[in-house]
C-alpha cells in the first residue's frame, strides 16, 4: 500500500513538473516583445488599437487557465 501511494506522489510530481515547464516556456515567450524576433508584435493588428503584444498576453492568460484545468482534470482522473 505504501508503494502505491509513493508511486502516486511520484506520478503527480512528474505531471506537475511537466506542466510547470510548459508554463515557464510560455511565460518567457512573452519576452519576445522586447527582442528583434518580436518586432511584429509591437504594431497594431489591422485597423484596431490592439497590438500583437496585448493579444499575446490575453492568449497566454487563457492558455495558463486551460493548462491548469487540464492538470486538475488529469489529477482527478489519476485518483480513480
Amino acid at each position: 500500500m505504501i508503494d502505491s501511494s509513493i508511486d502516486a506522489v511520484h506520478r503527480k510530481t512528474r505531471l506537475r513538473l511537466s506542466f510547470s515547464g510548459i508554463h515557464l516556456v510560455l511565460y518567457f515567450s512573452f519576452s519576445l516583445n522586447w527582442t528583434q524576433w518580436g518586432q511584429g508584435l509591437r504594431s497594431a493588428i489591422g485597423a484596431t488599437e490592439i497590438t500583437g503584444s496585448l493579444l499575446m498576453f490575453v492568449l497566454l492568460v487563457l492558455a495558463f487557465i486551460t493548462l491548469e484545468t487540464i492538470f486538475m482534470m488529469l489529477s482527478r482522473w489519476g485518483r480513480r
